[in-house]
């Protein structure tokens, strides 16, 4: 029931992405409009998704559940981590694939869209007070993406000089320490400005869905579709790598929600901040696009699916 009930949000979200691609090919909006909406997404909306995952009920035992989860978080980036760097040796041993290249293919194995599809799937299944264990998950993400995430998108050349600490310092990251530290301390949240956020935040995701949507609009998707390198990719993006690491994090002897939270979480696909990164520090974001696109395509069967080794 919970793998049909979990298909069912990924095809909703699904839906959501044909609308954006739709409006957009309709010149509902455009590249300028897609830009503007994405820093209301990025800057307003999302700091309000996170914090409204405080102002909800809490769990009975938060305290153990949040140090559980914070554990089983770490687990699962070491575990992301450890496998692209496996995965850029044997790849750089068995083909004469543009090293750089392979590298962008390690930063898309490492960091998984967590937030705006992982949130609307863990209220489904689980309930709103679980949302702010994904919340740990966020702020890790931000750690590894402007920190290693920067670091093997940037070309040779680039790669002495390392990155900013200030990178790190973004909306993001520091919203996310906020709702940790409330919710940790306990502090209440007043219900009027729960509200709010809740009220704030419910908008993020559809938008955020319909700004995918427009970005696959502006992609030759007729190529991607019949490109067989970004298939195999895909495949061992999305299920093999993601597999094996459900395989190994169920066995984590925590909470059942914990768990699953975690397994959930390494089924996502791949994070369109991999293509940000990738065009902002060389210039090839279009390489990533394209199986960022496949990988969120194929993501509305491949999540289902894999949910069957822990739900």
């Amino acid at each position: 029931m919970n793998t049909f009930l979990l298909f069912q949000q990924m095809l909703m979200l699904f839906a959501m992405m044909v609308a954006g691609y739709t409006a957009f090919r309709m010149k509902v909006f455009n590249a300028e409009g897609q830009h503007q909406i994405s820093r209301v997404v990025v800057n307003v909306l999302n700091p309000c998704l996170i914090l409204s995952a405080i102002s909800g009920d809490r769990v009975s035992g938060a305290a153990t559940l949040s140090l559980q989860n914070f554990i089983a978080a770490t687990a699962f980036y070491l575990y992301f981590i450890a496998a692209s760097y496996v995965y850029l040796f044997i790849r750089s041993k068995t083909g004469s694939k543009d090293r750089h290249e392979l590298r962008l293919e390690q930063l898309m194995l490492i960091l998984s869209n967590i937030g705006f599809f992982g949130i609307p799937v863990i209220k489904a299944l689980f309930g709103d007070e679980y949302v702010i264990y994904l919340v740990f998950y966020m702020l890790l993400f931000n750690i590894v993406a402007y920190t290693l995430g920067i670091f093997i998108a940037l070309p040779d050349e680039e790669r002495k000089k390392g990155f900013s600490p200030k990178s790190v310092i973004n909306s993001g990251t520091l919203i996310s320490i906020i709702a940790i530290v409330l919710y940790l301390a306990g502090i209440p949240v007043q219900e009027t400005v729960g509200n709010f956020f809740t009220y704030m935040g419910n908008a993020c995701i559809p938008l955020s869905m319909i700004l995918i949507g427009g970005s696959l609009a502006q992609l030759d998707l007729k190529s991607i579709f019949a490109d067989k390198d970004i298939y195999i990719f895909v495949l061992i993006r999305n299920i093999l790598v993601p597999g094996a690491g459900v395989l190994l994090l169920r066995l984590m002897p925590f909470d059942p929600a914990i768990v699953k939270i975690c397994c959930l979480s390494a089924s996502m696909p791949i994070a369109a901040l991999s293509g940000m990164l990738a065009e902002q520090h060389a210039r090839k974001g279009n390489y990533c696009n394209k199986m960022i696109a496949m990988s969120t395509v194929l993501s509305v069967v491949t999540v289902p699916l894999l949910s069957l080794l822990y739900l």
